[in-house]
């Protein structure tokens, strides 16, 4: 995945996994309307933050806990879908690409095979450009 933040939204914001009990919101019935961050969890408060990517960066290592918790799990669908979590994370991540290609379907386990030759043709792009 690439290294760049997306621009912070404006207005109101909320971004959460199904399933998990943590979000990111701005400006929703939940949090305050000031123009800051907020990491929920459990429905409470656990952080606050100015910049878009701070907050953003919280969320991102809540989410890759929770998939990560999940890519044990006894049904390999919650298994598979985790590992899709992860790998939007980190394209290289072993530890999901190694359940993908062990528990996906055959479409699953191509789409794998087509983002992996994805990266690699622009790792090799990038690496002829410098």
């Amino acid at each position: 995945m690439s290294d760049t933040v997306p621009a912070p939204p404006h207005g109101r914001y909320r971004r959460a996994l199904q399933n998990a009990d943590f979000s990111l919101e701005a400006n929703t019935e939940n949090v305050p309307a000031d123009g800051r961050f907020y990491i929920l969890q459990g429905g409470e408060i656990q952080m606050a933050a100015q910049e878009f990517s701070e907050a953003l960066a919280e969320y991102n290592r809540l989410c890759r806990d929770f998939w990560r918790s999940r890519l044990d799990h006894a049904t390999p669908q919650v298994r598979v879908a985790a590992a899709w979590g992860m790998l939007s994370l980190d394209s290289g991540d072993k530890t999901a690409i190694t359940v993908i290609t062990e528990d996906g379907t055959p479409q699953e386990r191509k789409r794998l095979e087509q983002a992996q030759s994805r990266r690699r043709a622009l790792r090799a792009r990038t690496a002829a450009q410098q």
